[in-house]
Formats: C-alpha cells, sequence, structure tokens
C-alpha cells in the first residue's frame, strides 16, 4: 500500500485569517496536518508516499522530508487555474497499487486511516450526517456501496459528506486513471474536484462509504474552520 496527497492549492479563503502558506503546513499542537498525514501512514506500516505540490512548493517539500517515507513529488505548476481533478491526474502513474487517498487539508484523527485500510474494497471515510449544498456528498445503498458522489448532489438524497480520507485498491486504477485522462485530456475541465473521476465509475466498481463521524474529521478552507478545527485539536493525540 502507498499513498497520494494533494498539496498543490493556495487557500484563498483563509488569507482573512492572516494565513499565506499551503494550509497543509497550518500548525495544531505544534504538529502540522501534513505531519499528522504522514504519522497516520507510518502507523499502518506505508513507506513510500506521493505529494502533489504547486504553491510553496519548496516549503511543503521541506516539510514532508523530514518524515521517514520514501516520497515522490509531483508538480502542478497550473495549481492557480485548475483543482484536483488535475493535481490528481499529475500523480496518477504513482498509483500502482493499493492507493491511501488524502487531501492535504484536513485535521483527523489518525485512527480513521486505520480503519479505512482494514476494507477489503475501495473506501471512502464518511461523515455520515444531512449535507449542505456546498459538501462534497455521497448517495448509498443499503450496503453502504458508493452509487453517486459530488457536490452537485441533492442534500435530501444523501448519506453525508466524504471528508477527503479514501483508500482506492488497485484493481481500481485502470478506470480510475481512464476517468481522470477523459476529464483532463479530452474534455479539459481540469477545474473539477476529483470526486467527478470517481463518479463517472462508482457503477463499475464497488466503492464503500465508512462511517467515520464518531471520529474529528475536519476540512479547513475557511476562517470560520480553522477555529472550530483549533478547538477539535485539543481531542486529538500526536
Amino acid at each position: 500500500m502507498k499513498a497520494i496527497l494533494l498539496a498543490a492549492g493556495i487557500g484563498r479563503r483563509l488569507a482573512a485569517a492572516g494565513w499565506d502558506m499551503p494550509k497543509c503546513l497550518l500548525d495544531f499542537n505544534n504538529t502540522t496536518l501534513l505531519d499528522n498525514i504522514l504519522r497516520s501512514l507510518t502507523h499502518i506500516g506505508v513507506k513510500e508516499a506521493a505529494i502533489v505540490v504547486g504553491y510553496k512548493k519548496d516549503d511543503v517539500i521541506k516539510a514532508a522530508s523530514a518524515h521517514p517515507l520514501k516520497l515522490t513529488f509531483f508538480e502542478n505548476p497550473d495549481y492557480q487555474d485548475t483543482n484536483t481533478i488535475n493535481s490528481l491526474w499529475r500523480a496518477a502513474e504513482f498509483a500502482d497499487d493499493d492507493i491511501v487517498y488524502f487531501n492535504a487539508d484536513i485535521l483527523f484523527d489518525r485512527r480513521i486511516v486505520g480503519l479505512l485500510a482494514k476494507q477489503r474494497d475501495s473506501a471512502l471515510a464518511v461523515d455520515r450526517k444531512l449535507c449542505g449544498q456546498e459538501e462534497v456528498k455521497v448517495v448509498l445503498d443499503k450496503d453502504d456501496r458508493v452509487l453517486r458522489i459530488g457536490k452537485d448532489l441533492r442534500p435530501a438524497d444523501c448519506a453525508g459528506e466524504f471528508t477527503g480520507i479514501a483508500v482506492f485498491r488497485k484493481d481500481i486504477w485502470p478506470d480510475f486513471r481512464n476517468a481522470l485522462h477523459y476529464y483532463n485530456e479530452v474534455t479539459k475541465q481540469r477545474n473539477l474536484f476529483f470526486e467527478a473521476a470517481v463518479d463517472r465509475i462508482c457503477d463499475k466498481h464497488v466503492i464503500r462509504a465508512v462511517d467515520v463521524s464518531q471520529y474529528t474529521v475536519i476540512e479547513i478552507d475557511t476562517p470560520e474552520d480553522l477555529q472550530a478545527a483549533k478547538k477539535k485539536a485539543q481531542s486529538l493525540g500526536r
């Protein structure tokens, strides 16, 4: 098992809070979001990871290189004009094994990663709740198989929010890469969220939702998210 982290974006909405560094370097209790991710990988025995960098890439590379993992860095030089579907496409060649996936702007309880790694199928960490329009949501069947994923789904049809942590098993990647290729190279829709590619293939592959609503997990996009994360960080171990 290997890992892919997306850490290329600017995080413009945090400028109002005075933050101008990559979001993955946000500090909570003397450990950064990036530290938390990489330590969670070490804890479950993952030894190799790819990180997609862009904004202030040298700072991210320096911080990540302090960890005892074999790291490969992929650059998204178009990070200002593209979104996660383009960043993941740039690292897709790395996915020749089971992959633990992270959006690198999340604060989370590391037990979530272990829970996902135990799943037989590809799996998404889902916070089961009533969602708003802005959240990336999932529609599930009675067996918690993901039928649809996306931000534009009708909240009333959805079981919860995808938290930005997943395990994508090796068998899914040929179709996953094809879907990423379709949006990046055929339709040129490089400003989509990567979940559009997942949505395109979830009828072909079993992808389960794993309920993580009992654990701390928060995506940090806004100053309000940052304040909420600071409060939740007190309950997390290092």
